[in-house]
């Protein structure tokens, strides 16, 4: 029997695919605690108070929002969009990570990859150039999950 006289008589195809559980999780507050600089001058101002908070899905307990100023990364994300980075979510090639070195700079760029010795990122912007930061120079690298429009901002102090 073909899919179309199943339609007609209103029976369905067979399939081997189980419907998944429903998402049921909200969306959860996540605060915004610092800024980070999209550019080569990196650093990361961290704030007595909340600047506020976005709402989002993040399976990450640990989860925060840092402010994003600068360039680097436009036109994919422009300054004062909001980055929801992951701290116990693995690093994937491709995808963007949040990079403080030992120096103090904080920085949002695309992850190119990883090796035993260094991490090679990049901005979106071609005005930058590429970048490799021995692990020996990272203090912390975080997965970012989502990037939110300053409209999503919910609250300032």
């Amino acid at each position: 029997m073909t899919s179309e006289s199943q339609a007609k008589l209103g029976a369905t195809p067979e399939s081997n695919v189980e419907p998944g559980p429903p998402i049921t999780t909200a969306p959860r507050r996540i605060e915004i605690v610092g800024t980070a600089q999209l550019g080569n001058d990196g650093y990361w101002i961290g704030l007595e108070n909340s600047d506020g908070w976005v709402e989002t899905w993040s399976r990450d307990e640990d989860a925060y929002a840092l402010r994003l100023k600068g360039d680097s990364m436009a036109p994919a994300i422009r300054s004062g969009w909001v980055a929801v980075c992951e701290p116990n979510h693995r690093l994937v090639p491709g995808e963007y990570v949040m990079v403080t070195t030992t120096d103090g700079q904080s920085m949002v760029k695309e992850l190119l990859f990883e090796s035993e010795d260094s991490v090679s990122v990049m901005s979106v912007n071609s005005a930058y150039e590429r970048r490799t930061i021995d692990w020996a120079d990272i203090e912390k690298i975080h997965y970012v999950g989502n990037i939110l429009a300053p409209s999503k901002i919910l609250s300032r102090i």
